[in-house]
Formats: C-alpha cells, sequence, structure tokens
C-alpha cells in the first residue's frame, strides 16, 4: 500500500495541472460491479464473466502527443488480471461506433504497478475513453470489494508535438 501511495504522489507531481483531464466521471461498466471511492482512490469488486471495471467519459483526441498513466494495485487472489485500455471513436458525442483498442500490459496479483497507455489515435479516431478492467481466474464467480485499486487516470501531455528531425543544409 506504501508503494501504491508513493507511484500515486510521483504521479501528481509529474503531470502539470494543465495536463490533467480535471474532473473527468467514470462509470461502472457493469452495475454488477462494485465502485467505492476513498479520498482520491477507487476500488473496484468485479463480478464473474468477461472484462469489468469503470470508464471515463467520452474525451478528444488531444492535438499533441500524451500518455495515460494509472498506478493500479490488484489485491485479491480471484483477479487474474487489471489493465488499462483505450477505446477510440469516431465520434466525441452521443453513441459513436468504437473503431479500435489499445490495452496496456497487465497488472497482476501483489504491490502496485504502474502502467502507462501512449496515446496513438488510427486514422478517423476524434475522441477516445479511458477504461480500467478487470479479468477473474478460471472458476472464479466473483472477486472481494475492493480488489482492484487504483487512482484516477492522468493525462500526460508531451510538452512539444512530435516532429520529424531534418537534417539542414549549410
Amino acid at each position: 500500500m506504501a508503494l501504491l501511495l508513493a507511484i500515486l504522489l510521483l504521479l501528481a507531481a509529474a503531470a502539470s495541472p494543465a495536463a490533467a483531464e480535471d474532473d473527468v466521471r467514470y462509470r461502472r461498466t457493469t452495475p454488477r460491479a462494485d465502485l467505492d471511492r476513498s479520498g482520491a482512490l477507487l476500488r473496484l469488486g468485479i463480478p464473474g464473466g468477461r472484462a469489468w471495471g469503470v470508464e471515463s467519459a467520452l474525451l478528444r483526441v488531444p492535438r499533441y502527443g500524451a500518455a495515460v498513466t494509472v498506478g493500479l494495485e490488484v489485491a485479491d487472489d480471484a483477479v487474474r488480471e487489471a489493465f488499462v485500455r483505450i477505446a477510440w471513436y469516431e465520434r466525441a458525442e452521443g453513441r459513436p461506433r468504437q473503431v479500435a483498442i489499445d490495452d496496456s500490459a497487465p497488472a497482476t496479483l501483489g504491490p502496485g504497478e504502474t502502467v502507462v497507455v501512449t496515446l496513438d489515435p488510427p486514422d478517423g479516431a476524434v475522441a477516445y475513453r479511458i477504461r480500467v478492467l478487470a479479468r477473474l481466474r478460471a472458476g472464479e464467480t466473483a472477486s472481494v470489494r475492493g480488489a482492484v485499486r487504483f487512482a484516477p487516470p492522468r493525462l500526460v501531455r508531451f510538452a512539444t508535438p512530435l516532429t520529424r528531425l531534418v537534417p539542414i543544409s549549410p
């Protein structure tokens, strides 16, 4: 838990206030999931079946490069893995069609891990959702409350646009 707190403090210090998505709301991907808030920390309980968790509102693709960072901790052996998914959409309003997904490497049982997903939108994507999801081990029907713990994901923008270096002739 101390490691997770240290990760969260490091993430907060590394991301400038202008780089964070302030006041992004998250909702459960299924009403059967438990979601508790303890200060800035979110605690999630996972029902059986496919990957479940929370997702953000639709967010516009940043003009310049960015990454999403999340400190994840899996605290229940029933959870096989937790991960961050970026779901890409063709529109930024209404009920747009999902055009692609990018998943992070999984976090497993143990001390907190920092998961980073670089935003690399596919052609035609103008919006995305951040999802924090988890899957149970085969044969498990549900996790305990608070089995997956995480702070709200942070968007960290790169300071300058990504450009190609072009040699200058003398």
